[in-house]
């Protein structure tokens, strides 16, 4: 008996009508009503003429594509002569859901058998993998999302295939409405897969290739000049020595060179700051849940509503972190260059910033955007990276503007660059800022405090007048989540409170280093600073179970609205006393952790792994054939993979443009007479640039 494929839709979009509406109390005649509407759908697959409803759907749908018609046609009788062919399109598509009320809201059939399937009338399988939200009347508000992969003949376009489906569904939703349910079908924007209609390499992907070529050919000439030339015949070489900043010799000894750790440098912010990013890319890897099919994903929400599990939807601090430390850095390197040189270039403010980042992200901007959709194919290739790929196509102009983050905040071209562009646009204000505490200190600080206040009071009001969650949006729906991460998430102005607690520690360290302020800290002051820090980063990050945990927890909009508005500048201030009590000797063990020695080589590799780990990720999502089994063991496994894999990559960007760029923007600033206290600066912090590996 061959499968009646609306009717597979029904028997699992009731499943998941049921999954969604298992939360609260149902009552016995509403199972009543459930039962007869599956036994209803069950008896349906019985029906004698198997693919006949989809067939008519077809025809019906589509009477001005004629080879779509006459391929479904074909596909019937194939199936009724137990062509093989036929069959494998069968068997490829997704059958009756199991696990749904475990959250299994999606079968993804099998990919590589639906489009090696070849029919001798000349067309092949086609694999789709449409969206089908189940939703309530009358308010139509979706419950569950499910996936089903279903195999067609190519000569069904997308547009007809949703079209096909809608009439399918027309069908289902007759029965489901005696449960208040309706299914309704949208395909992605990458919405189905074909053999030998893959994309092919265009101008763009031999234009991108051709650069890596060149990159390649650079250092593999830097390095043999290095190692053959001695020191002597490096200096005459005049301009042509710039090759040499290409020298993967050198700048892998720079790389990997690791001072002893001192309380009076700033190394303990290489530790901060790679058990940031792992942090971020753990919690992207949990992120990825939402993007795949996952066999137990009712067990995701029974883990966070666990205490241990507010380290997971507290990631987000971590990006909080880097943008403290980026303001720290920032405002002590400019006091100090500004201090001993007694004036302040903007020009070379901005221009050094620009070319120190964006290098490497324009390369990673561009394979994104060419071929890294060449790299694979699955099930969720087509819908994960082509669309990213497609995305970055489209706007990787607001990008390298650093503007996208408002220009196309829902559609940025690689999803973790909105750090990126808040970061620019508070680096492009921020002399706005530190300006002022140059030439008038107390009027600057006022200046600053007000400021901070400000960027408090914003997400509190904001949190507040729109009854809004804190600090993620996960009581939403999808256009409200969108405004949440537009407003209180990706803008620069959401993020400037973290950014000017690290202003503030910063001015704080120049005043000290300088002679400034001479008072030394007591032991028991010391003591209460560390107890403060612990209680300020401990109070933040196990102070948003009551907000996220709705069953224990009702929504309170005071609650929420003060916690948007306070939290990040609190865990700053914890944070920017960690860096303080390290730097002025007052760490300790905690100081010779975040000093150890291989943190100093992994914290250059910092921006190499932020900037390629969505990729690696993505490609491995994208890659997925089946439903995943969620555990926290396998998600740290791929976290561990993700690290190691985009260390090798960031390494491979620091080599290749990183370090070259940042050698040959000193060389020219030399030659120019530009370099001035900050080799001082540079020495003493090791890498003032807390986005780059030189």
């Amino acid at each position: 008996m061959w499968f009646h494929w609306p009717s597979v839709v029904a028997v699992s979009a009731t499943l998941f009508a049921i999954f969604g509406g298992a939360s609260g109390d149902i009552s016995d005649q509403h199972h009543d009503r459930v039962d007869a509407a599956v036994g209803k759908f069950i008896a349906s697959v019985r029906h004698p003429d198997t693919l006949g409803p989809l067939v008519r759907a077809a025809s019906a749908a589509s009477a001005y594509d004629n080879a779509c018609s006459r391929s479904l046609g074909q596909w019937a009788s194939g199936l009724r002569s137990a062509q093989g062919w036929a069959l494998r399109m069968v068997d490829s598509s997704a059958k009756l859901v199991t696990g749904v009320l475990y959250g299994n809201a999606a079968d993804l059939g099998n990919f590589d058998e639906c489009v090696r399937a070849s029919s001798p009338d000349g067309f092949s399988g086609r694999y789709i993998l449409p969206y089908l939200d189940v939703q309530t009347a009358p308010n139509i508000s979706t419950l569950v999302t499910g996936r089903i992969a279903f195999c067609v003949p190519s000569t069904c376009d997308e547009q007809l295939l949703e079209e096909t489906l809608s009439q399918a569904l027309k069908y289902i939703n007759a029965g489901l409405a005696a449960i208040g349910f309706r299914v309704q079908c949208r395909l992605p924007r990458q919405a189905s897969a074909v053999a030998g209609l893959w994309r092919t390499p265009a101008a763009g992907d031999y234009v991108v290739i051709v650069i890596c070529l060149i990159l390649a050919m650079l250092v593999a000439i830097g390095t043999a000049i290095d190692l053959r030339l001695s020191e002597k015949e490096k200096r005459v070489m005049g301009k042509a020595s710039l090759v040499l900043a290409f020298s993967a010799w050198t700048n892998g000894r720079r790389l990997f060179a690791i001072a002893p750790p001192s309380d009076s440098n700033f190394t303990c912010i290489n530790g901060i700051r790679f058990m940031s990013a792992v942090w971020v890319v753990l919690g992207h890897r949990y992120l990825g849940l939402t993007r795949l099919p996952c066999m137990n994903l009712l067990a995701v929400p029974e883990r966070f509503a666990d205490l241990s599990g507010t380290m997971l939807y507290a990631a987000p601090l971590s990006v909080d972190t880097f943008f403290c430390i980026g303001g720290l850095v920032n405002c002590y390197v400019f006091m100090k260059v500004a201090h001993d040189s007694g004036s302040f270039n903007i020009f070379m403010y901005y221009f050094h910033r620009y070319i120190r980042l964006t290098p490497a992200f324009a390369l990673m901007v561009a394979i994104t955007a060419t071929w890294i959709s060449l790299l694979g194919d699955g099930p969720l290739w087509a819908d994960i990276v082509d669309g990213a790929s497609e995305t970055c196509r489209q706007h990787w102009w607001t990008a390298l503007l650093y503007v996208a983050n408002y220009a196309n905040p829902d559609d940025q071209c690689m999803m973790q660059s909105w750090y990126l562009m808040a970061d620019m646009q508070l680096h492009w204000v921020s002399p706005l800022l530190l300006y002022p505490l140059w030439r008038w200190r107390r009027y600057g600080v006022v200046w600053l405090c007000v400021v901070l206040a400000a960027s408090c009071a914003w997400p509190f009001g904001l949190t507040f007048a729109n009854n809004l969650p804190s600090p993620l949006p996960l009581s939403l729906s999808l256009d409200g989540q969108a405004w949440f991460m537009q407003h209180m998430y990706y803008s620069a102005y959401s993020r400037a409170a973290s950014y000017i607690c690290g202003t503030l520690a910063g001015f704080v360290l120049f005043l000290i280093k300088s002679g400034s302020i001479n008072r030394k800290l007591t032991k028991n002051e010391v003591r209460l600073g560390w107890l403060l820090s612990t209680a300020l980063c401990l109070a933040v990050v196990l102070g948003q179970k009551p907000l996220v945990d709705f069953t224990h927890y009702p929504y309170n909009v005071w609650r929420s609205s003060l916690f948007a508005g306070l939290h990040r500048p609190a865990w700053c201030l914890g944070i920017s006393w960690v860096v303080l009590a390290c730097i002025l000797g007052h760490g300790g063990p905690v100081n010779s952790l975040l000093s150890w020695a291989p943190f100093t080589i992994l914290g250059r590799l910092t921006y190499g792994i932020y900037l390629t780990h969505a990729a690696v990720q993505a490609v491995d999502h994208g890659t997925t054939r089946t439903s995943m089994y969620y555990s926290d063991f396998k998600m740290v496994e791929k976290m561990l993979s993700d690290v190691v894999l985009s260390s090798i990559l960031g390494a491979c960007l620091c080599l290749a443009l990183e370090s070259p760029i940042s050698s040959i923007e000193k060389s020219l600033r030399t030659v120019r007479g530009r370099q001035h206290s900050s080799n001082v600066t540079s020495k003493e912090l090791g890498n003032p640039d807390q986005q780059s590996c030189a």
